[in-house]
């Protein structure tokens, strides 16, 4: 579903004065800035910053594509459980139509985490990641699910299905015969992972760069997908991936590790429920690896910019990851 533009805007503000009504408030006054924009053939969304005549803020959000109530209603669902457990990272969701796929919230000051990271310097960078993983801890804490004897075995058994596939040319990947060298590696090595202790937390579920916006002050979560009760590896190692793939040099990366040495020690300063050591992030990163991976185009003329870069990036990684 391609909209114009100035369709997309037009359809979330078409949605104001119902939610104004049902918040008590005045359509009167408020002064509309899109914020962010996605349109493109299978999505368009569209955030519009609402200031108020008193100076209030809030955040119109309208999905117009892909149209899937029940993955919206969990997302809403989710960013509820969020907002009620950890309300000082999480902005507050105050209203949502399921049908239109709209919802408001209030603004959360802040640049996306991603654009932070591209403009930093090393020091910077480092204090970025530090804020991030005490961001991260916070929401983990708020909803802890206590010890959990980690298992491997589901994971690692969705990758072997996915490099058969790959073997047998039912799923296309970038660089195949890399591919698959680098998930028989990470399955043989299924012993390291296995009878430790992890911690379990709600997840957030989406936990890529972009949906942290960072402040003066605090960090923001956004667009929560999850909230099921997994080990905590799962968000780290979303968040500390899309970091490596795009920015790390891997040069800088030790044989063996997803992420510089300096990265993590700042990671893990801020995100102190588990260390680097645990056994879901161990395996969860290395996983999340190659999860980038065969979630990329296959084929050259099927990848925009982005997408090449992200290849480009990550296939120099996998030699420092799995040898």
């Amino acid at each position: 579903m391609e909209m114009r533009t100035d369709a997309l805007l037009d359809a979330a503000l078409e949605q104001w004065p119902g939610f104004a009504a049902d918040l008590g408030l005045s359509t009167n006054g408020w002064e509309v800035e899109p914020l962010a924009r996605r349109d493109d053939p299978h999505h368009a969304v569209v955030l519009v910053k609402m200031t108020g005549p008193e100076g209030q803020a809030l955040v119109l959000k309208h999905v117009a594509a892909p149209s899937d109530l029940e993955t919206y209603a969990r997302a809403m669902s989710a960013h509820q459980g969020a907002q009620k457990r950890y309300p000082e990272g999480v902005p507050a969701l105050l209203s949502f139509d399921l049908s239109t796929q709209t919802c408001v919230m209030d603004y959360a000051e802040g640049r996306m985490l991603s654009l932070c990271l591209a403009e930093a310097g090393p020091a910077q960078r480092l204090d970025l990641l530090r804020r991030a993983g005490a961001w991260l801890d916070g929401l983990h804490r708020a909803g802890l699910g206590g010890p959990r004897q980690f298992q491997p075995k589901f994971t690692l058994r969705y990758l072997r299905q996915i490099r058969e596939d790959v073997l047998a040319g039912r799923m296309p990947v970038a660089e195949p015969g890399r591919f698959c060298a680098a998930a028989e590696t990470l399955l043989a090595r299924e012993a390291e992972f296995s009878g430790q202790q992890t911690q379990a937390a709600p997840t957030h579920g989406d936990l890529h760069l972009r949906n942290l916006l960072v402040g003066e002050t605090r960090i923001w979560g956004i667009d929560f997908a999850g909230g099921r009760m997994v080990p905590v590896g799962h968000d780290i190692a979303r968040l500390l991936v899309d970091a490596a793939v795009l920015y790390a040099d891997a040069d800088e990366v030790p044989v063996g590790e997803v992420i510089p040495a300096d990265w993590s020690a700042a990671f893990f300063e801020g995100y102190r429920l588990v260390g680097p050591e645990d056994p879901s992030v161990r395996l969860l990163l290395r996983h999340r690896m190659l999860a980038e991976w065969w979630g990329l185009p296959a084929f050259d003329e099927d990848r925009g910019p982005a997408q090449a870069r992200r290849l480009r990036n990550l296939l120099a990684l996998a030699p420092r990851i799995f040898g």
